[in-house]
């Protein structure tokens, strides 16, 4: 993404009164800290594994990606507890339901603020999730233990959303998002998990290859 691109972008969300003159005007300075004094290539940003030309370039593509993620679980988890049996469940559903719905919300706020565009969409892959999860003969069960084997190591799944905001200098307002983005990800996940061993008690005590092969 050039530089003559993002001001572009900038402008127009400014003019659209998307973002306010003080919002602009700050992401206008950061546009000229990520470029070189002499007009040379900005600095390599990584995140993710991978590279970026810029830390503004990593977080707009950060927030796309993540607005459509949780958006989806916004759309799948509804589904899931209206033909969910297990009272314990519907209750923590409930809960990650909200935090899912309201991160999806606040990263497409943050992103049009910062002049982005809505790029991603869900994909065919999501709307089978979807439809796994609302399929009322799969019982809570299984779909525990069909969402926990997407991310068996939790922390180790937490671990680049955190790296990602520690490395965000510019942008104090989203770097402090994704910070408890990242801690709100963590908190749902150990729950999903231990409902899984709660509801599949043959996960507790079976050796580790058996437990990949049942997930």
């Amino acid at each position: 993404m050039s530089r003559d691109f993002e001001f572009k972008q900038l402008l127009r969300a400014y003019r659209l009164g998307v973002i306010s003159e003080a919002v602009f005007e700050q992401e206008m300075g950061n546009l000229e800290k990520a470029s070189s004094s002499n007009g040379a290539a900005t600095a390599e940003f990584r995140a993710f594994n991978r590279s970026y030309r810029s830390e503004r370039e990593a977080i707009l593509d950060f927030l796309d990606r993540a607005r459509v993620g949780e958006g989806t679980a916004a759309v799948a988890l509804p589904k899931w507890i209206a033909v969910s049996k297990t009272d314990c469940l519907i209750g923590g559903l409930r809960m990650v339901c909200e935090r899912e719905g309201y991160h999806a919300r606040q990263f497409e706020q943050r992103l049009l603020e910062l002049g982005g565009e809505k790029k991603e969409a869900m994909t065919d892959e999501a709307r089978k999730y979807i439809d796994f999860v609302a399929d009322p003969d799969i019982s809570d069960a299984e779909k525990l233990l069909r969402v926990t084997s997407i991310v068996p190591d939790v922390k180790a799944a937490i671990q680049p959303i955190i790296d990602f905001a520690e490395s965000i200098k510019e942008d104090q307002h989203t770097k402090e998002m994704v910070a408890l983005f990242a801690q709100d990800e963590m908190s749902s996940a150990s729950w999903l998990v231990a409902a899984c061993k709660m509801l599949n008690p043959q996960l507790k005590s079976a050796p580790a290859e058996a437990r990949a092969s049942m997930q």
